[in-house]
């Protein structure tokens, strides 16, 4: 029912049908009772998908079902529910994206009472409400459209950075005809950026088309047409920044978070990201002696154990960077200004982020029709046994299924080019099964 990030799918097809999506909304609401039975509202936020309203307006006819009132933000990006959860007591988040992916998909993400994502331990809670029967115990409830949303998120965003002091860079942000099209026009006006805007007339359809974190050319063209100083790309759900330096290319994200990271953290203490984060990150932070924690694929998984260890940044390679001192997700607008000021402070602009070295890394996706389990998977098992005999501590390998898509991916840091040729062929010859 749940992948990386809440639950994906096609809207009218599975779990994206009226009866079940108002299970949904259900489940989340009785779930949160159980939890704690002073709760009474469910906030909802959404991207700019045609279907989103379609699944909002199945999700509250669920909610009010649980005896719970719901309030819609409207468009807006998924950190809008950690901050109002957290403003106003009492109260959870939904979110309806389906992130980076194009408009035929759509999502849901839950966001708990602390202005957390839920854990995977809440969510098997909720799929187990959901696989039982609906006991409608009759509650007056309220549903509420909340027309001042947006300025209130752009008021909280600006409050927490608007006294940084932030180097004075020209720049584009492509907002990908989502979730934050008017929301980072707003914040950025307000702090009085040097900066432009594109992808940000929305039409239901248009979302991530040709633009995003998945279509950097556009971004790239635009930066180097205008002669910018860089350029940022954000997801459909903005919670996810691609930065792109002055000649339009990718400055990988590993380079972002180890900046981050170095700039920020003190002797002694840790930074959470995941297994996905190239191998020169450990060696760039031992001598400030910060232990770096790795986690499974997935921002809510990072947050989770920099809560467990206390840990006041974390971030994965794909472009979630979050700062416990300001939120408790990530959220796109507030990363690019923070990522300014840290460029203020040194001083530096992108160039200096850019030249730093990673070991070589290759990061390869495959449509596939099955997932086959790996623990049934005897020859990739094998694939994995020799790579780890041939190439011991210098190389690191991971593959592992998408949680939101059906393809497979892999993996590979620290090998010479050719070396990384010959595994990945080795690699696609044995998941041929899979289709």
């Amino acid at each position: 029912m749940f992948g990386t990030d809440g639950i994906r799918g096609f809207p009218n097809k599975g779990l994206f049908v009226e009866k079940k999506l108002i299970k949904i909304g259900y489940s989340f609401g009785i779930f949160l009772k159980l939890t704690d039975s002073k709760i009474s509202n469910i906030f909802l936020s959404k991207d700019t998908r045609e279907s989103s309203d379609f699944i909002e307006k199945c999700l509250i006819t669920g909610i009010n079902k649980s005896g719970l009132n719901s309030i819609k933000l409207g468009i807006l990006p998924t950190s809008s529910l950690s901050l109002f959860t957290n403003k106003y007591p009492y109260s959870a988040g939904i979110m309806i994206t389906a992130s980076h992916n194009s408009s035929e998909y759509n999502g849901i993400k839950f966001i708990n009472t602390n202005g957390e994502k839920i854990s995977i331990k809440d969510e098997k809670k909720i799929e187990k409400i959901f696989r039982g029967r609906i006991n409608i115990k009759r509650v007056k409830t309220r549903n509420i459209n909340y027309k001042d949303s947006l300025s209130e998120y752009v008021n909280e965003i600006v409050s927490k950075i608007s006294d940084l002091k932030v180097s004075k860079l020209a720049y584009c942000v492509d907002v990908s005809n989502g979730a934050s099209y008017l929301a980072t026009r707003e914040i950025l006006k307000r702090l009085k950026q040097n900066f432009s805007i594109i992808s940000a007339r929305p039409d239901g359809s248009n979302i991530n088309k040709k633009c995003g974190v998945e279509h950097l050319e556009k971004i790239g063209n635009y930066v180097r047409k205008y002669n910018l100083d860089f350029g940022v790309s954000i997801d459909g759900d903005a919670d996810r920044i691609v930065f792109v330096n002055k000649r339009g290319k990718l400055i990988e994200g590993d380079k972002i978070i180890a900046f981050i990271a170095e700039s920020t953290l003190k002797k002694e203490s840790k930074l959470t990201t995941t297994i996905m984060t190239n191998s020169i990150i450990e060696r760039r932070l031992s001598s400030k002696r910060i232990k770096v924690l790795r986690t499974d694929v997935g921002d809510k998984n990072v947050y989770q154990m920099m809560k467990e260890v206390d840990s006041g940044f974390g971030g994965e390679n794909s472009g979630h960077y979050i700062i416990r001192d300001f939120i408790n997700t990530s959220d796109a607008n507030l990363t690019l200004i923070y990522v300014l000021h840290l460029l203020r402070n040194k001083d530096k602009d992108f160039e200096f982020i850019d030249k730093m070295k990673l070991n070589p890394n290759v990061l390869k996706s495959y449509v596939v029709k099955n997932k086959k389990p790996f623990k049934d998977f005897s020859k990739l098992n094998s694939f994995i046994r020799a790579f780890n005999e041939n190439f011991g501590t210098n190389g690191y390998l991971n593959i592992r299924y998408s949680g939101t898509e059906n393809k497979i991916r892999i993996l590979i840091q620290g090998l010479k080019k050719k070396e990384t040729e010959n595994e990945i062929k080795k690699f696609e010859e044995i998941i041929k099964v899979l289709n």
